[in-house]
């Protein structure tokens, strides 16, 4: 059974003791002392922060990568598994260049500091964990993984086209494996975000505002500045328009050939821009004629999915009767740009 754990990819450096602010840890998580410094992470940071903020793209040199991975394998343990088989992922862009850091920065044996007070404790805790096994796939085959071995078993080929907040992923699967020649990455839904920013700006001062915090307003569809609530639906719209034929379409017609399109019927949207309805729509009216649009299931999900279903099958192969199973859990970690989603399975 899959427990899948969600919250935004945001941090703060912040020193105030918070009492009883969360009734549940996602809501609620500082972690102390890490390099000597304390962070207020996800909601809370959104929440109590002034400018909560991450990098695009970062790495595991990186500290918002350090921090955010350590948080979420603390809430895979659940209180209750402390050895993790992890799988996670990079977009094509970064992948080969970030792999091996992170690998080598999650195995191992881990320790994290966090308070409890804002959840209502009374003191910090430390919470031990390992892990044993490390593997680092593309996102594209995290979300390729899902789609055909989670619950739509697709047997077929297809296209996928993976929306992101930092990037746009596009790859073609065959059952025997990934076409890397179709194999795509550039520009997520930030393009359209920095759109809009500029358009505002025509009226308004929105420098005080993060990327992520205007993120989440342009998710919203409305955001409020010098106390006024300005309505962003027809501004998103544009700009989603815009960003799709600037962005999406060209990569699409520069790395699928007419040749690609003729045992392909269905092309596969997943990541959270797969969840605003005018993309969906741009992508039905470019391809009614020749393929299927599907949105996947909960499609900000699908990666952090398929990189479980990962987990399972190395832990499978490599933790053997011998040992402890029932103190292992199968993690998938995507540490998206937006949103960091943890998957965790403990039968294997």
């Amino acid at each position: 059974m899959e427990n899948i754990f969600v919250f935004p990819s945001v941090l703060e450096e912040n020193y105030r003791n918070f009492e009883k602010v969360a009734d549940e840890f996602l809501d609620g998580i500082k972690i102390c002392d890490f390099n000597s410094k304390d962070y207020i992470i996800g909601n809370l940071a959104l929440k109590e922060g002034v400018s909560p903020h991450k990098f695009l793209n970062s790495s595991s040199e990186d500290i918002d990568y350090q921090i955010l991975s350590l948080t979420a394998l603390l809430i895979a343990t659940q209180g209750e598994y402390s050895k993790f088989v992890v799988t996670t992922g990079f977009p094509f862009s970064t992948y080969q260049a970030f792999r091996m850091g992170a690998a080598n920065f999650l195995n191992g044996n881990k320790s994290i500091n966090f308070d409890t007070r804002p959840i209502g404790g009374k003191s910090n805790e430390v919470v031990d964990f390992s892990v044993s096994e490390v593997e680092v796939m593309t996102e594209v085959e995290g979300a390729i993984k899902y789609i055909r071995d989670g619950e739509l078993k697709e047997k077929n080929n297809f296209l996928l086209a993976s929306i992101g907040y930092g990037t746009f992923e596009l790859a073609l699967s065959r059952p025997e494996g990934l076409v890397y020649r179709t194999a795509a990455s550039t520009n997520g839904i930030i393009y359209a975000i920095k759109l809009l920013e500029a358009e505002l700006q025509k009226t308004y001062y929105t420098s005080l505002h993060t990327d992520q915090q205007l993120e989440r307003a342009f998710q919203r569809g409305n955001i409020v500045i010098n106390r006024k609530k300005i309505d962003l639906f027809e501004l998103r719209n544009k700009v989603l328009e815009s960003y799709y034929n600037e962005v999406i379409s060209p990569s699409i017609r520069r790395n699928i050939t007419d040749e690609d399109f003729y045992d392909v019927e269905k092309i596969y949207l997943v990541g959270g821009g797969a969840l605003f309805h005018q993309l969906v729509e741009l992508f039905n009216k470019e391809f009614k004629d020749i393929l299927n649009v599907v949105v996947v299931p909960s499609p900000n999900l699908a990666a952090s999915r398929g990189y479980c279903l990962k987990s399972v099958e190395v832990a499978r192969e490599r933790i053997t009767t011998l040992e402890d199973r029932s103190s292992y859990a199968c993690v998938g970690l995507d540490l998206g740009n937006n949103n960091t989603v943890v998957t965790v399975n403990s039968k294997f």
